[in-house]
């Protein structure tokens, strides 16, 4: 059973500073970055529930080898990602 993502509004802006960021270190590091990334975002739709609710219904997934976390709910058979955010930053 595969759920749809859906990112919210300006969702991606972290995701695509720490892609420049990582470009400036290194375009391997970059690329590793963007494929974890994916890799996650393609393990959520097929196990949305593996992860725990922690404030509220919103769930948090990390990346292994990147400080960031995917911060989604479940709505119906859809992931709405509402944040992508490095583990040193708050939701405001």
């Amino acid at each position: 059973m595969n759920y749809s993502v859906e990112f919210e509004e300006g969702t991606l802006e972290n995701f695509n500073k720490a892609i420049k960021y990582y470009e400036k270190i290194s375009n391997e590091l970059a690329d590793s970055f963007h494929i974890e990334f994916w890799n996650k975002i393609d393990y959520l739709k097929i196990n949305p529930l593996h992860y725990q609710n922690r404030y509220k219904k919103v769930r948090i997934a990390h990346l292994k080898r990147f400080p960031f976390g995917i911060h989604y709910i479940i709505d119906k058979r859809v992931i709405r990602v509402f944040k992508i955010l490095h583990h040193k930053q708050y939701f405001k």
